[in-house]
């Protein structure tokens, strides 16, 4: 009995090991785990000659890893889990387009803004009828699910504006949706949504109206402040000698991330 327990205990501590370095989560670690939804085009997505993980957030996340002497791995999960499985420790960080809103600023640590970022409404090409929210009233209105942007509809449909809300689990769904005329709008970020206007400029456009203004950070566990200051600084070194800006006019032919507060205050 004395033997079979000990061999139990010890097998009880290999698991135990296991499911401690299933994730590299020191900042002493040689591996950095990144938890991405990459299906969402500019910033995390899948090239499809490939299948490997391309956009912004990637780039951004290769250059942190080699500012850290890191080896990067990028673990693909859904949007609508994603901060569970940062809770649980599937991975180290998020860099996957996350929005520093208020309550997510409550319950992680976040390093400071690297891209300036806003809510904003696409629609088809040539279509001039939403000029302000209250023009969204009595339209069908799409946005991809469990998102700042399905917020930011739940918000304005609770101060009084009537329409119709359709979800998607995907933002490429939400275009697919807006071309075949299933709905009239999409509410998404800026940084996608003016990727997918200059993709296909003869199927859509900006409306003239912007919602909400939603900064982007990495987001890591709050007890992980050791790692998001590593982090930070390999962010720091990238903006100085100017790699941040040749990334963002890679993807978004503009620099969005100099001089943030300003751009900021410029979608208010």
């Amino acid at each position: 009995m004395k033997k079979f327990l000990a061999v139990a205990l010890a097998a009880v501590c290999f698991v135990s090991m296991l499911s401690l370095t299933s994730c590299s989560n020191s900042a002493s670690s040689n591996t950095l785990t990144i938890g991405v939804d990459d299906t969402y085009p500019p910033m995390e997505f899948k090239d499809t000659s490939s299948t490997q993980d391309v956009g912004f957030d990637v780039e951004l996340a290769t250059e942190i890893g080699k500012r850290m002497n890191k080896t990067v791995k990028f673990q693909s999960t859904t949007w609508d889990g994603i901060f569970a499985a940062l809770n649980s420790k599937k991975f180290d960080c998020i860099i996957s387009s996350v929005s520093m809103k208020q309550d997510r600023i409550t319950q992680y640590a976040f390093t400071k803004p690297y891209i300036a970022n806003a809510q904003m409404i696409v629609v088809k090409k040539g279509d001039s009828s939403i000029t302000s929210q209250k023009d969204l009233s009595g339209k069908n209105i799409g946005c991809q699910v469990s998102t700042t942007s399905s917020e930011s509809a739940d918000k304005l449909k609770k101060n009084g504006m009537q329409f119709n809300l359709s979800t998607y689990d995907q933002i490429i769904q939400c275009f697919q949706a807006l071309k075949s005329n299933k709905i009239s709008a999409i509410i998404v970020d800026d940084v996608v949504g003016e990727y997918y206007i200059a993709k296909n400029p003869d199927d859509y456009q900006a409306a003239s109206v912007k919602l909400t203004n939603e900064p982007i950070g990495v987001c890591f566990r709050k007890s992980d402040t050791a790692l998001r200051d590593q982090v930070q600084k390999a962010i720091d070194a990238i903006v100085a000698d100017g790699t941040m800006k040749k990334l963002s006019e890679k993807w978004f032919g503009k620099d969005l991330t100099s001089d943030i507060d300003t751009k900021l205050k410029e979608m208010d």
